[in-house]
């Protein structure tokens, strides 16, 4: 904020992006899924975001604190309330806002699996860093979602990004991950900043990365990339494979089996949570403005609202 107290630094409909990016992902995981109930994949990046939130509040008092511990510690409290308990010998932090709200939210069948690589790389008494992996030669997709949580944080040295996301990846996962999730991340920060433009930049940041997250990154990518020009809703139903009306009107070839991407049990909700994500960092809400609503809704507005408080 400058000396007038305008947000003059900030991204372009900043605010607007980052709920629709925390809505994005509660919604690409239960398209992914077809199915309402929450699940692992979009409640550790919330519970992450919290994380960040915290250390942000520390720092608005005056005081110290690392980035990457307050993630730790955040996913720890994911973790006892994705599995009922901390991890043998691991801190285990108060609670928070967030934790007060969870018991709130209406569960029909049960919280839904996400990338077990998130629950066993926590497993641990330690943080994962880059010298001491809880996830050795891990690579997944379950850090993906979380690069878009880490890529947020607004009006900071792009290698501040960089380095959240790699510490965010490093907590269950290993290196090459973790270059992977730095690359998912400045993705999502270049979406935010230059929205339909930015997309030309993407390819260049996905050159030499290896493994399972990378060819994911690479997909997504790729399909929202050669739709970029669409509406929102448009571009929203084109990665899923979903023809529209008049598209489906137009022959019986458009409307065939053929046409649709993937079944939804064939989807990795990883993977889609970060791809609507993408989609809300280009197009904000307009994104996710057909979406229906998530069991998540309230803790994202307040997870929003509280995220802005501390920026503007």
């Amino acid at each position: 904020m400058n000396e007038t107290g305008e947000s003059a630094l900030l991204p372009e409909n900043y605010s607007d992006k980052v709920f629709a990016i925390l809505l994005g992902l509660a919604d690409g995981a239960t398209h992914a899924r077809d199915d309402i109930d929450p699940g692992a994949t979009e409640i550790l990046p919330l519970y992450l975001a919290d994380g960040l939130l915290e250390a942000l509040e520390w720092a608005r008092d005056g005081v110290a604190s690392d980035e990457a511990a307050c993630m730790w510690l955040a996913a720890l409290r994911s973790y006892k309330k994705l599995t009922g308990s901390f991890p043998t010998g691991a801190p285990e932090p108060l609670g928070r806002w967030i934790d007060n709200e969870f018991p709130k939210v209406e569960i029909f069948e049960k919280i839904a699996d996400g990338d077990p690589q998130n629950i066993f790389g926590l497993n641990s008494a330690d943080m994962g860093q880059a010298g001491r992996p809880t996830g050795a030669g891990a690579d997944s997709t379950g850090v993906l979602p979380r690069a878009a949580i880490t890529a947020l944080l607004a009006r900071v040295p792009l290698g501040t990004t960089e380095a959240l996301a790699r510490s965010a990846a490093f907590l269950t996962h290993d290196a090459q991950a973790a270059t992977t999730s730095v690359a998912a991340a400045k993705i999502i920060r270049s979406a935010m900043e230059r929205s339909e433009e930015s997309a030309g930049e993407w390819e260049d940041l996905l050159v030499g990365l290896e493994g399972p997250s990378a060819e994911a990154l690479r997909g997504v990518v790729a399909r929202i990339r050669e739709n970029i020009a669409l509406s929102p809703e448009d571009a929203y139903n084109a990665y899923f494979g979903d023809a529209s009306e008049d598209e489906s009107a137009e022959s019986d070839v458009a409307a065939a089996p053929e046409s649709v991407v993937s079944v939804p049990e064939d989807r990795d909700p990883e993977v889609d949570a970060y791809a609507v994500a993408l989609l809300a960092a280009v197009y904000g809400t307009e994104a996710v403005g057909e979406r229906p609503a998530s069991a998540l809704d309230d803790i994202i507005s307040e997870l929003h609202d509280r995220w802005m408080a501390l920026l503007v």
